[in-house]
């Protein structure tokens, strides 16, 4: 099972993931990243069938980050949410490595990453944070704690924490926490640019990836007569 929570929102469950993608990328820069993508469910279907909402949200004058956060009408504008490193960007993520040193796949159980932690991250531009997030409207988010547990045929539960603005809304205090739990997630490979030829990819990636020998390339669309590739494991 794969869900989002919205911690003491208007929709307090889990919602559940219509998407959850997992994948890798080496850039023309010869750096080494993990990509995360997410989309959920409508926030509405998180509460089941007893679920009461609220009458009227009345505008009392107190338009407030928490007003918003609290408020099911704001939620049922924007339907559900996409928190993403390269759906509109090819230019976050999680770095893991930017070539000066190797990447080892088979150290990444119980590994943990920290990106964009508070408070520092407060002066960050959107443009340099690690992910985008679309909320309640295109709002920010930052101090995310990303942990990796290995489990059967290559399989990892991801768990991820972090801390979202609504800045869409005109609010930029960070101050409202998700939580993605993401059992059984598979990896989706390592993409890179199509502009290289498979020689020229696999010296790269021996640049940057630990036992090389444990990828294979496989073919992006075998039925097609475009041949295009990423990197994955054996």
């Amino acid at each position: 099972m794969k869900t989002i929570t919205f911690k003491e929102s208007a929709y307090p469950k889990p919602h559940q993931l219509k998407e959850f993608v997992w994948s890798g990328r080496l850039d023309e820069e010869g750096r080494l990243w993990f990509d995360l993508h997410l989309k959920s469910e409508g926030y509405y279907l998180s509460e089941g069938e007893d679920f009461e909402e609220e009458e009227e949200w009345e505008d009392d004058g107190d338009y407030s980050s928490t007003g918003n956060w609290k408020a099911t009408i704001v939620w049922d504008n924007y339907h559900s949410c996409i928190l993403s490193s390269n759906y509109w960007s090819d230019e976050k993520g999680i770095l893991l490595t930017d070539g000066e040193e190797l990447f080892d796949f088979n150290q990444l159980d119980n590994r943990v990453f920290t990106l964009d932690p508070l408070p520092e991250a407060k002066d960050l531009e959107d443009e340099d944070t690690a992910f985008n997030i679309y909320l309640l409207g295109h709002d920010t988010c930052v101090n995310h704690t990303i942990g990796f547990t290995a489990q059967e045929n290559h399989l990892f539960h991801i768990q991820w924490t972090g801390i979202v603005a609504l800045t869409y809304g005109g609010f930029n205090d960070f101050i409202h926490e998700f939580e993605v739990d993401a059992a059984d997630a598979s990896f989706d490979g390592f993409y890179y640019p199509q502009t290289w030829e498979r020689e020229e990819a696999l010296l790269r990636f021996k640049k940057v990836l630990k036992d090389i020998d444990a990828f294979e390339f496989v073919d992006l669309n075998p039925k097609s007569f475009k041949r295009e590739y990423k990197l994955m494991l054996k």
